[in-house]
């Protein structure tokens, strides 16, 4: 449901503005500009990782993983687009009507703000906030348990762990020392521990954490209510890590950080942290459109949906450093 909005969104928004197109020349000037910025960068991204294996090896390395289009593909084979982890329970079919309605009611309110760019950031979180608590509140009284829940991830086929993701997680897990994983995601925490459960191949180690909006259920396994802090898209900090989380952290001075939105660079901010950081960034739709923005924030951008790139295993002292 939630998808289906936020593509009919996009779609709205490309026809305004292909109605006012800036000129062609603009348009490839400034991708010119944003492809020599981004290959400088790569560039001084690939000198710097035998700093991060070094660092790895002597326990001072932490990854920082987003889960949805991050960990998970934008595309299946098919060409169709890939599940969230609130698109699992849509999915399923398990929001009544009555959510639905109310749900578009606060999409067509709050979406428009979230993509404003003539507001900053920092007004946009009380507005995310209060969307988010709107939906969690509506959410609670949809009769969800812990066993739908279950039973929905084992049924969605269209929630695709990204190639490269399980290889990573586990070299990271096996590491001597082992080097701390922290997943953190504006989705929905249960659904994505469900996931990662049913499909890695191996167990998550304690040194692998999830940081997400966790369900909370009552004795016979129903939805009661969410956990708190609330982790929204304009809140990605490590102002909002658990204290078992930011003890992983202590001590550390390097990030290997994999997102794919601006809202994902500040995984590993905040919290007094001072962590140099590798910024890996996937790109996988709107391409030209989001490019230059991309070449400012990230070290790496990785186009096409593609893998988990060599230069994340190389950091973390997997092959040739």
């Amino acid at each position: 449901f939630f998808q289906h909005l936020l593509q009919d969104a996009w779609l709205r928004r490309d026809r305004a503005e292909s109605s006012g197109a800036e000129p062609l020349r603009a348009k490839t000037l400034c991708m010119s500009e944003a492809m020599a910025c981004l290959k400088e960068k790569e560039e001084q991204a690939m000198a710097r990782v035998t700093d991060f294996a070094a660092a790895a090896r002597m326990g001072k390395l932490v990854v920082v993983l987003d889960f949805d289009r991050t960990m998970t593909r934008c595309f299946a084979p098919d060409g169709g687009r890939v599940t969230s982890s609130h698109g699992v329970i849509e999915t399923a079919g398990l929001n009544s009507e009555a959510f639905r309605a109310a749900a578009l009611v606060l999409f067509e309110k709050y979406f428009p703000m979230e993509m404003d760019a003539t507001i900053p950031a920092s007004e946009k979180i009380p507005h995310m906030h209060d969307w988010y608590s709107q939906i969690h509140s509506l959410m609670v009284q949809e009769n969800l348990t812990q066993d739908s829940i279950r039973t929905a991830v084992a049924q969605c086929k269209t929630l695709i762990l990204r190639e490269g993701i399980a290889e990573l997680i586990r070299a990271c897990q096996d590491s001597s020392p082992a080097i701390p994983v922290l997943i953190m995601s504006a989705g929905l925490g249960d659904v994505i521990q469900e996931f990662l459960r049913q499909t890695l191949p191996f167990p998550l180690a304690s040194t692998t954490k999830l940081v997400s909006n966790m369900m909370e259920f009552d004795a016979g396994g129903r939805l009661v209510a969410f956990s708190e802090p609330m982790i929204h898209m304009y809140n990605k900090t490590a102002e909002q890590l658990p204290e078992s989380s930011r003890q992983l952290l202590s001590g550390l001075t390097h990030c290997l950080l994999l997102g794919d939105s601006p809202g994902d660079v500040t995984m590993a901010e905040g919290a007094e942290l001072e962590l140099r950081q590798l910024k890996v960034g996937f790109l996988s739709e709107k391409v030209d459109e989001r490019i230059e923005e991309f070449s400012k924030i990230y070290d790496l951008i990785v186009t096409g949906d593609g893998p988990v790139p060599s230069i994340c295993f190389r950091a973390i002292g997997i092959g040739e450093a």
